[in-house]
């Protein structure tokens, strides 16, 4: 099952009979989300404290984008920079970058009036960025202790 746009730059597929969508956008991303309903073992495994009449999902996505600029910015989107270093601390069990949202912070879900917004089509770029890079999937699965991304 598919749905597009009526300008055709957005096109949404099921690609499976429930839980899994892929949504693509023009020369911009494609996103892959796949639903998966939390069983009650692994609510006991990982203690989620689900209540009987109630059901929790994780949720994995991932991202690939097309056309970024070397300058890229953003939650996710600084991990995609040539010089990208990860102040995570390695065998933490929940990871926790800190700080720097209110670099990311907009008024609305689809607002860009954040004080980082970076992103805009490859066409209009400046001239001294020129290198426009191609990435794989980012691959986001959340688990246990939250949602963890990985190129």
């Amino acid at each position: 099952m598919e749905w597009n746009s009526t300008n055709g730059h957005i096109q949404v597929e099921r690609t499976s009979t429930t839980n899994s969508v892929t949504v693509a956008i023009s020369d911009l991303a494609e996103i892959s989300v796949n639903v998966i309903p939390v069983s009650e073992e692994d609510s006991k495994i990982h203690n989620y404290q689900i209540p009987s009449n109630d059901r929790f999902a994780h949720l994995e996505v991932q991202f690939r984008f097309f056309g970024l600029s070397s300058n890229v910015e953003g939650i996710l989107g600084r991990t995609y920079s040539l010089d990208f270093k990860n102040p995570a601390k390695p065998g933490v069990e929940m990871p926790v970058i800190g700080g720097g949202d209110d670099k990311y912070k907009t008024s609305s879900l689809l607002g860009t009036d954040c004080a980082l917004c970076v992103f805009s089509p490859d066409s209009i770029k400046d001239e001294h960025d020129s290198l426009t890079m191609e990435y794989g999937m980012l691959d986001c699965k959340g688990g246990g202790n939250g949602i963890t991304c990985k190129k």
